[in-house]
């Protein structure tokens, strides 16, 4: 039983993580980042639209991640 619940809260977590990352560096709020402003070297490649993309690739690598163990879901838990 345990095993299921926190299964279940693994796989939210990629899907959460997932959207944030694919939604979050295209957001206006991405610009508006500390580490921007303390070290304007940063600004560079942080607003660099490939790397924004990259950030969002991780962020679908998560969402298929979730989606891949939620297929495998009964050959983790088969009874013996």
């Amino acid at each position: 039983m345990a095993g299921r619940f926190l299964f279940s809260i693994y796989v939210i977590y990629c899907f959460e993580v997932g959207l944030f990352l694919i939604v979050f560096p295209w957001m206006e709020f991405w610009k508006q980042n500390f580490l921007l402003y303390e070290y304007p070297s940063l600004r560079i490649l942080f607003l660099n639209d490939f790397f924004r993309g990259a950030i969002s690739g991780l962020g679908i690598a998560n969402i298929i991640l979730g989606t891949w163990e939620i297929a495998h879901f009964r050959h983790y838990f088969k009874k013996s």
